[in-house]
Order: structure tokens, then sequence, then C-alpha cells
């Protein structure tokens, strides 16, 4: 039993991503990468878009709780720049390795 690369490009089965460039294809609500090899545009599929939304919630929650519950501004401050930042690298680093690359849907974009 063999196991897909989450790296491979959905339209021609090359693997021209790295984590890097997968990281940085975006959801499904944005315009995606271009593949190397064949020149139409992937980005990261539906399980990404749902862990997003998960942890920005998460991320907002503790930045309202620090708000409400930090006495010392520059400590809430912190714990809120904390919050968002973390938000923002976990959603990279689970698009960077989990969960393969899917094809484009939008229709303003040509894939």
């Amino acid at each position: 039993m063999s196991k897909e690369s989450i790296y491979k490009c959905p339209h021609c089965g090359e693997q021209s991503f790295n984590p890097i460039t997968k990281a940085l294809a975006g959801g499904l609500n944005s315009q995606g990468k271009v593949c190397k090899s064949c020149g139409r545009r992937c980005c990261n599929g539906k399980a990404s878009t749902i862990f997003s939304a998960v942890i920005y919630v998460v991320a907002l929650v503790g930045v309202v709780l620090s708000y409400l519950f930090v006495d010392n501004n520059m400590v809430a401050y912190a714990i809120m720049a904390g919050c968002i930042i973390g938000a923002w690298l976990l959603g990279k680093i689970f698009d960077a390795f989990f969960m393969p690359l899917t094809k484009v849907i939008r229709n303003d974009i040509r894939s």
C-alpha cells in the first residue's frame, strides 16, 4: 500500500511543490499557487479551510479573554498578538505538512 504524496499537483501528478510553497498556496478562497510542471493553480482543500476557521475562532476567544481579564495592558497586548500570530503560524504549519493539494474552484481564476 503506497501513500500518495501531499506535495503532488492534482492536475498533472508531478511532485512540484515543497512544504513552503504548499503552505503559501492558501485555502479554497485563495488564488492558489501555480504548478511549475503544468502551469495550473492548486490550493489546500476543505480541511485547511475548516482548520483555519477553528483556529482563528480560538484565537478570537483568546483575544477577548485577555482583553477582559488581564489587568496589565502590555501583557494583554502581548497575549493578543501571540494569539493572532500563533493562529496564523499553526494554520501555515497545518497547510505545509497535512492534507493534499486540491484544484482551485474559484470561478474568477483561470486554471
